[in-house]
């Protein structure tokens, strides 16, 4: 009988991926370009694509679905006006971490800062 272990909470390196991941989506869903969400997935988890491979290796493709509706709401309840992935076939499912609403708004904050002082 093998006894296979759940992974424990997510870890901060998996919610900085899984916004990343997110954000990805998010901006090619904006510009009404397509895209093969279970392939971007994958591209996360398992090949040097993804920039963050090792930190979703553990996690299944359902976790990663679940975390990117965690993404939906922790987005849509710190900036209520801006287009979210919930529209996008990632409805906000929004009983989430509190780590990943944190790592969200040092997201938004980043991107909102790399937006100011790019020429």
């Amino acid at each position: 009988m093998t006894i296979t272990s759940k992974p424990g909470p997510w870890t901060d390196d998996e919610n900085a991926a899984v916004i990343r991941l997110y954000f990805d989506m998010l901006s090619l869903a904006t510009a009404g370009a397509s895209y093969n969400k279970a392939g971007m997935i994958r591209s996360y988890q398992f090949t040097d694509e993804g920039r963050h491979a090792e930190a979703l290796s553990n996690r299944s493709r359902g976790s990663i679905e679940a975390k990117l509706m965690n993404c939906s709401a922790a987005h849509r309840d710190l900036q209520p006006r801006a287009e979210t992935m919930d529209g996008h076939g990632y409805r906000a499912l929004s009983n989430y971490q509190g780590a990943l609403r944190t790592a969200m708004h040092s997201e938004l904050i980043d991107r909102r800062n790399n937006r100011q002082f790019a020429g």
